[in-house]
């Protein structure tokens, strides 16, 4: 048979074989895989455009983001799924607006675009890494049995496994897949296809799973210390009085809180010794302005209550927060009061607003 036209029937061949609905990707001459740093480049950019999204938005659903308030990243993590996950399937072309701008798509390893279910799972697991501090709190506020310190953690331990998997593994893969390119069965190419020969030489089933394996290893690894870390953190006899604190104030009407010990030096002086307590105060209903002297002064006076005199408490540091966190935009007003322990004297009192 002559050798063109059976190249003609293998891929008319190759053709029926694809999956239904599922466009092929453009295979040109100067094709390649995209690399580590420009496919950076296009993730900034994407990220700058959802944060313009989200400040746009906040005009005119500000009383509703208010009122959501930190557990409001949930919408900025659908709206973020939802454009990644959208224009990365087969029906934005494989490619989001910063990936456009650089000429980058998202294909599979045979050179199809992505389905949107495909395309959404890839993006779950970056949606996650991104927004796990967020959502650790936004999870806390939700659940607010859960402790504050072993949210976090947790979160943090799988966050460790996604950040090796899905951005330090990519440099040094062969085609520059990260674990959510793998499960999806993905690679990113800068303006065409590339050689297909090339391709699959460099695919390597049995060191891909590999990775899935080392990573889940990695994030229950990271769950299991991180939970012990936080258990013994919270059981310890100098956390006990630092609890208690907290939920005084969580008692107020203070989510997320947050109470640590620091101690500084002050031009070779004796050390300073601070406790600081941090949350997020939701905006009253009237919109008004939180009872911020109120919230402090009960901080201050819990420190006093439930310190015993062997911490030796110099500065008693208050930091609260009001306003707005939807992920892909945050707009917070916050109040700082520093107050001398041992005087009660004020020593700083300040308002810092990130609009």
């Amino acid at each position: 048979m002559d050798e063109g036209v059976s190249q003609s029937i293998n891929d008319a061949v190759a053709q029926e074989t694809k999956p239904h609905g599922e466009a092929p990707a453009p295979h040109n001459e100067g094709g390649a895989i995209a690399g580590f740093w420009i496919r950076v480049g296009a993730d900034f950019l994407d990220a700058l455009f959802l944060f313009v999204v989200g400040w746009v938005l906040s005009f005119p659903f500000h009383s509703t983001f208010a009122r959501l308030g930190e557990r409001g990243v949930f919408i900025g993590l659908a709206i973020s799924m939802a454009y990644t996950g959208v224009l990365q399937s087969r029906f934005g072309g494989g490619r989001t607006l910063g990936k456009r701008l650089i000429g980058l798509r998202v294909v599979r390893l045979d050179g199809t675009l992505l389905s949107l279910d495909r395309s959404l799972v890839r993006y779950a697991l970056m949606g996650l890494l991104v927004y796990q501090g967020a959502v650790a709190y936004a999870v806390a506020a939700v659940l607010p049995f859960l402790p504050l310190a072993w949210v976090q953690t947790t979160f943090a331990g799988i966050a460790g496994a996604l950040f090796v998997g899905c951005v330090l593994v990519v440099p040094f893969h062969p085609l520059k897949r990260g674990l959510h390119d793998i499960l999806a069965g993905t690679i990113v190419i800068r303006r065409a296809f590339p050689d297909p020969v090339l391709v699959a030489a460099r695919t390597n089933d049995r060191r891909d799973r590999r990775i899935v394996i080392g990573a889940a290893l990695l994030a229950l690894v990271g769950i299991v210390a991180s939970a012990g870390v936080s258990r013994q953190v919270l059981a310890s006899t100098q956390m006990k009085p630092l609890l208690a604190i907290s939920q005084r104030l969580q008692a107020s009407g203070v989510s997320n809180v947050g109470v640590v010990h620091t101690t500084s030096w002050n031009n070779g002086g004796p050390p300073i010794v601070t406790i600081v307590a941090s949350g997020f105060v939701p905006r009253p209903a009237d919109g008004g302005e939180p009872a911020w002297d109120n919230l402090a002064a009960a901080f201050e006076q819990a420190v006093k209550t439930e310190l015993p005199p062997e911490y030796g408490v110099d500065h008693i540091e208050t930091v609260l927060r009001t306003g707005f966190n939807v992920g892909i935009y945050k707009s917070y007003e916050t109040q700082i009061r520093i107050q001398n322990a041992r005087t009660g004297e004020i020593v700083q009192s300040q308002t810092i607003r990130n609009w």
